[in-house]
């Protein structure tokens, strides 16, 4: 009897767990969230010698300064150092688990302009090719991007965004929190992250070979290149549905002026998919614009970016790539704005945008599109975006900063000054608690707005609407 109750238990306990994992749609992707990942204690040692659970990049530069104020500055040569102990605190007295040379520069566009940097890292050997590395657990490469957040003082919107980007799309840059020291001065907290490239755990896509016609690619909508021959000339473009200060520019394969062949072979590409969307033509099912693109991801990007209101998607640093042997999908970038945390305004929860925005202005016209956005938003409000996921989230990636907050804020603290907070008036955060409240509210407001509003989308395909373009 007693080994009866036993296998009883023990099937309630199984049916219990395969009802849990279908509630929370674990992934099988494997992802790694570095702070659910973590074996190691949350806390700084006591002592006078600097010491951190979370890894350690050293950047010396030999003197030089670091370029990248301005777009077209150039690079230096510097020598990188990462502290990763998998059991113990990391000190600056340790052996580094990395070390080696890297090609680096401040990125970005208008973080060029904020007092804490990003910088682009490529690692390279002594006589200057490539170094793959595997950095902090994440996949072997040579490209890393140093993420300093600055304007999103919750320190942790990137972070967090990606992960659960990676959780719904096929792809979201892989990131890691670190401390950073640039000639041996604390410089706070920073991630390391993924650049949008090609790789195992980056972008799967098949690599293009020198002589190639015919490529896979990642593309970009960004300002327009000052490398004309990146910049593509596509049916929008073409069309002037692209602003004029706006480009789509190719950043997978490298190409220079001599193999513009593969320019033209991207260009009409991209301009096939867009004049079949443009064509109105959304039932067919050999020339439709369904045939060019994978339609979850442009759903998915879709609904992660308007229920942040990441605006800056679709309009700069938007990324788009294609295998050869696929279809056309988006890849997620940049969350530092996001979840109304821009400078310049206030970012309403009661609103959607994208409906205006390149594409999208068009794919949002077909009801099949429409409806397949509303049943996934219903489906992710269970799981990935279901307010209790998102606040649980906050508060576990918060706990697992742990003491690297205050290092951070010992240097960058003045921003919580009125005058040196660079939000506008009627917005500024004056210490990390609020900027924390005030991401939590945001993610509270708009997905109760949503859900509430969603249905109405309809109303950019509804007939009233698009019949003056049907024929």
């Amino acid at each position: 009897m007693k080994n009866k109750f036993i296998c009883i238990g023990t099937c309630i306990i199984l049916i219990i767990l395969v009802v849990i994992a279908k509630t929370v749609n674990i992934s099988s992707k494997k992802r790694v969230h570095q702070h659910l990942a973590n074996t190691k204690e949350v806390k700084t040692e006591e002592g006078e010698e600097f010491n951190t659970h979370l890894p350690i990049v050293t950047i010396d530069t030999d003197g030089q300064t670091i370029p990248g104020e301005e777009i077209d500055d150039g690079t230096i040569k510097t020598k990188i150092q990462i502290y990763d102990n998998e059991t113990k605190n990391n000190y600056l007295t340790d052996c580094p688990r990395i070390e080696t040379l890297a090609v680096t520069r401040i990125r970005g566009a208008s973080s060029r302009k904020f007092d804490k940097k990003n910088y682009l890292l490529k690692f390279i050997n002594e006589d200057e090719t490539k170094n793959e590395q595997s950095v902090m657990g994440i996949g072997a490469h040579d490209e890393w991007v140093l993420h300093g957040p600055f304007l999103d003082k919750t320190l942790i919107r990137n972070y967090m965004w990606y992960n659960i980007g990676a959780e719904i799309m096929d792809y979201a840059p892989n990131v890691r929190f670190c401390e950073v020291f640039i000639n041996g001065e604390y410089k706070g907290l920073y991630v390391m992250m993924d650049s949008i490239s090609v790789g195992e755990e980056r972008i799967k896509i098949s690599k293009a070979g020198k002589k190639n016609r015919y490529a896979s690619y990642i593309i970009r909508l960004e300002r327009v290149n000052s490398k004309q021959y990146r910049n593509l000339n596509n049916f929008t473009k073409y069309t002037k549905r692209i602003g004029e200060r706006q480009a789509v520019d190719i950043i997978y394969p490298k190409i220079s002026e001599e193999t513009q062949y593969i320019n033209k072979y991207i260009e009409d590409d991209i301009s096939k998919f867009e004049k079949a969307l443009y064509s109105f033509d959304f039932n067919s099912k050999s020339e439709g614009y369904e045939k060019y693109i994978d339609v979850q991801s442009f759903v998915d990007y879709f609904i992660i970016n308007e229920f942040t209101q990441n605006y800056d998607a679709m309009n700069l640093s938007t990324y788009i790539y294609k295998d050869t042997r696929g279809k056309l999908k988006m890849c997620m970038w940049d969350f530092n704005s996001a979840c109304d945390n821009y400078e310049q305004r206030t970012i309403m929860n009661y609103d959607f945008d994208f409906n205006e925005d390149l594409w999208y202005r068009m794919l949002l016209k077909d009801e099949k599109f429409v409806n397949k956005i509303i049943s996934r938003y219903r489906e992710l409000r269970k799981t990935y975006l279901s307010e209790e996921y998102l606040l649980n989230y906050i508060d576990e990636t918060i706990n697992y900063i742990g003491d690297a907050k205050k290092r951070n804020f010992s240097v960058w603290g003045y921003t919580f000054e009125p005058k040196n907070d660079m939000l506008a008036e009627g917005r500024k955060i004056g210490s990390y608690e609020e900027a924390v409240e005030q991401l939590k509210s945001f993610i509270i407001k708009r997905g109760t707005w949503l859900d509430e509003h969603i249905e109405e989308l309809h109303q950019f395909s509804h007939e009233s609407t698009i019949k003056k373009y049907i024929h």
